[in-house]
């Protein structure tokens, strides 16, 4: 089946006209596209799906020529068929249409905030095709004029600015039309229209550029932050890419109900609220980051992504790795203080943990349909591809680096580019070879893993390095087992005394062996400030090395030594004893974020390897990690002294996660409990830092009353992090009919956006205690939520169910998924049964050791 449109058609402008009411489930709209045609022809193909055309027509010249239309639902295409040739040159296409509004926050939806209706687009990746017949491909770019008619008295939103405004039309006068002007050249996927009672921040300028802040009513208060995160990034983006912001105004429009966390829309950027607006004065450091980091890496995509676009889907990876490394550089340069670099860290392990399954796939996979586009918005694209842009910063150096981008987005402003235009233009500023350096990156499946071991040959020391490709299971074809190779520009620290030394080499063979400096060092770490994307062996006398030294590595080499030991350990290629015995070694860990990877891992035994030992493995585990983790929570206590800094509220809060949620220590929980019932007697607001852990910890030891108040907390909330935080401690509740009133929450659409209600059903699939009620409910649920949620939600939910639930169901997740086939998540089917299976290994080959190793402590 072919998937792409022909290359002979391309569109100059599109003139859009919609008629929207939040009140109707349908809506209608013309259009007229300004064509070129690059030879005769008599047909013209466009992208349509769930549209039905009428009065379609060209104009060639004074004269109008009728089309038949052929719909090919399969292909989500029409074609549009003429009884005599089509002239070369230029035409205009005039149609109308019409559809239905959508419910699954795809193409146009509609949505309700306290009892009224608004409507909302969402067209990345191919839904653009559910709004408008277009040329639904990013490489693919026109100019783009909206008119909108809409009930009078509402907000109309789109890419550019207002030019005029009808308030009243002669025959429908409780309608407007709000007419806005051409938009640059864009893709069909970064148009945007919304309808609904929407209210405007006053505006801010950085530059020439207007920016506001958009909410429902009652929300207009959380917009400050916002207005200074995007005034803040923007003006460092200009300087970044020595460019001004290319398009007239900038909204931010905040969305209870959003497919994604937000949407680049040129000049319009749609978030999910949570992700937006924040109350400054009682919202976490996390919240302020995370809202920061996603306004940073939405709007690096004016540049690189919108006025500079992928060609095809297969480079999605162009426009989310540079997003994603930019958001943090953006951040890092405004805030240094919340070191989100740290932040960066962790969504690099989650890339390094999908680049260890067999099931994973290459940075720029290749993509022949919309279905296969949908399946790479994921932690490869993102995340792997971000840290191999920041490694390959790292060789280049920052100004070369940066020299190399401003080429690329200089030279393809307004159009469409692919990677080998991005290494040209580096290779350019750089004279290097870029595309042999990074290609083994993009096109390869997989992570390295780099053996270290120091060596002793003829009285002289020497490094041994050593690179495969890094497999939580051992290879199961030949094709797999076909050594792979990078080039690994590799730096490791090596330490003496007090001092540290950098030590510098490009590995591009399976072996290498290096002279060590002299003198010897006391100790030796293969990936200095984490820089590299792979994994580190060390020999058995380097861990023990490290281990004594730990306070001399950097808080980004603890993070990425626990991560690395962690993926070993379940690989079965280090002894669980040795993992521990770090674990043990971080207990008085001063920066919270090492403390919150110990917390994952500790989580993870917590899932998956202490269950399967049984009930006295659990308890053993709970009483190890209260041994090494509670003493310091202690000495902390578990309210905030005054005057005390920020980063010891953040240890405190993961502290009290590891002994309150994971450990599920009871003299904490009985804590939490009183104040948490404090909390919603009074209205007093909770610790900032420490208010998800006292709601989640509480949750864990209360009964009926405390879950039906925080239900109606859940309906009440104030914010959006009040909202999710009350909702997801629903997640906490072990009693059966608990855990049934749960799941009725997660299913009840007056509680809360259905993408949070998913990430309820995400936080019950992945505990123990409540994994097996929650996929026997959750498959009786399945056709609700298809209908409620976008493919690549869904497809996350999906992926879930490898968290917690015992092993021994994967035959029934394959069976239900092969019946119930996901969209966005053909390789994610692939990529749970994967995970039982290194949960089943994992069981097998450590687990008595665990648990004989927890007798010993």
């Amino acid at each position: 089946m072919r998937h792409r449109l022909p290359q002979s058609v391309r569109p100059r402008e599109i003139d859009l006209h919609f008629d929207l009411d939040p009140a109707d489930a349908a809506f209608r709209g013309e259009a007229r596209y300004g064509l070129e045609l690059e030879r005769r022809a008599r047909r013209i193909e466009l992208h349509a799906a769930d549209l039905r055309l009428s009065k379609v027509a060209v104009r060639v010249g004074g004269e109008r020529i009728r089309a038949r239309v052929e719909p090919h639902p399969e292909s989500e295409r029409v074609v549009l068929r003429f009884d005599r040739l089509l002239p070369a040159g230029s035409l205009d296409l005039e149609l109308a249409f019409r559809g239905r509004v959508r419910r699954d926050l795809r193409g146009l939806y509609r949505s309700v905030d306290a009892a009224t209706p608004w409507l909302a687009t969402q067209l990345c990746p191919t839904d653009a095709r559910r709004f408008f017949p277009c040329f639904d491909e990013p490489g693919i770019k026109a100019r783009y004029r909206i008119r909108v008619t809409a009930p009078r008295g509402l907000t109309v939103l789109s890419n550019a600015p207002i030019e005029s405004v009808e308030e009243r039309l002669a025959d429908r006068p409780d309608r407007q039309v709000v007419r806005f002007a051409w938009t640059p050249p864009l893709s069909s996927y970064l148009v945007a229209v919304a309808v609904g009672p929407f209210v405007a921040s006053p505006p801010r300028h950085c530059g020439a550029t207007e920016i506001r802040v958009v909410t429902l009513p009652g929300r207009s208060d959380l917009a400050a932050f916002a207005a200074e995160a995007a005034v803040e990034s923007l003006a460092r983006l200009e300087r970044w890419f020595d460019l001004p912001h290319p398009y007239p105004k900038l909204d931010l429009v905040a969305l209870p109900d959003f497919a994604f966390g937000a949407m680049e829309n040129a000049g319009a950027v749609f978030f999910r609220d949570s992700l937006l607006l924040v109350d400054a004065s009682s919202a976490s450091s996390e919240v302020r980051k995370s809202a920061a980091e996603t306004i940073a890496h939405e709007l690096s995509h004016m540049w690189f992504g919108n006025l500079v676009t992928m060609a095809w889907w297969n480079d999605l990876w162009l426009n989310e790795s540079f997003a994603t490394w930019m958001a943090y550089e953006i951040v890092h340069d405004w805030r240094p203080e919340w070191r989100i670099r740290a932040d960066f860290m962790r969504r690099r392990e989650h890339a390094l943990v999908a680049d260890a399954l067999a099931s994973s796939h290459p940075i720029a996979p290749r993509i022949r349909s919309a279905d296969e586009a949908l399946e790479n918005f994921d932690a490869i694209t993102y995340a792997k591809g971000a840290s191999v842009l920041r490694m390959l910063e790292g060789h280049l150096g920052r100004e070369t680096f940066r020299d190399g981008i401003r080429r690329y987005v200089r030279r393809h402003r307004e159009g469409a580019a692919t990677a080998a235009d991005l290494w040209a233009a580096l290779g350019e500023a750089s004279a290097l070879p870029i595309e042999s350096i990074v290609s083994p990156w993009v096109g390869q499946t997989g992570v390295p893993l780099v053996r270290v071991r120091r060596r002793d040959r003829r009285g002289r020391a020497r490094l041994a390095l050593e690179q495969e490709r890094f497999l939580m299971l051992p290879a199961r074809s030949a094709s797999q087992d076909r050594p792979a190779r990078w080039p690994i520009p590799w730096m490791a620290h090596l330490g003496h005394g007090a001092r540290k030394a950098d030590l510098r080499h490009l590995l591009t063979r399976r072996r290498d062996d290096l002279p060590c400096p002299e003198p010897p060092a006391d100790w030796l770490y293969g990936n200095a400030d984490e820089v590299g994307f792979f994994r580190v062996d060390h020999a058995a006398q380097e861990r023990e090395a490290l281990l004594a030294h730990l306070p001399q590595l950097s808080a980004l080499e603890r993070m990425g030594l626990v991560g690395d030991q962690w993926a070993l350990a379940r690989a079965g290629r280090l002894p669980i004893g040795a993992l521990l015995d770090l674990l043990a070694a971080l207990g008085d860990e001063p920066d919270a974020d090492v403390l919150s990877v110990v917390e994952d891992v500790l989580g993870g035994l917590a899932r998956r390897l202490a269950p399967a030992r049984g009930p006295e493995t659990e308890r053993a585990l709970q009483r190890w990690i209260a041994r090494h983790f509670a003493a310091p929570l202690e000495r902390l206590g578990l309210d905030p002294r005054a005057g005390e800094d920020e980063p010891t509220a953040r240890r405190r809060a993961r502290l009290l996660a590891i002994v309150g949620l994971v450990a599920q220590d009871e003299s904490v929980r009985r804590a939490c409990v009183e104040r948490c019932d404090a909390h919603l007697d009074s209205g007093a607001p909770l610790p900032p830092e420490l208010a998800d852990e006292i709601v989640r910890i509480a949750a864990g030891g209360g009964g009926a009353r405390l879950h039906a108040r925080l239900r109606g907390g859940a309906r009440s909330a104030k914010t959006p992090e009040q909202r999710r935080r009350m909702l997801f401690a629903l997640a906490e509740f072990d009693a059966p009919r608990l855990v049934r009133a749960s799941l009725d929450a997660a299913l009840d659409a007056g509680l809360a956006p259905a993408v949070d209600r998913a990430g309820l059903w995400g936080a019950m699939i992945s505990r123990p205690a409540t994994a097996v009620a929650t996929w026997e409910r959750l498959q009786r649920a399945w056709p609700r939520l298809e209908r409620e949620l976008p493919p690549i939600p869904l497809a996350r939910l999906a992926a879930a169910t490898a968290e917690a639930l015992p092993t021994t169901h994967g035959p029934a997740i394959r069976r239900f998924f092969d019946a119930h086939p996901l969209t966005a998540g053909r390789r994610v089917l692939r990529q749970i049964l994967e995970e039982l299976r290194i949960a089943r290994r994992f069981e097998e080959q450590a687990g008595e050791a665990f648990e004989a190793r927890l007798a010993l402590d």
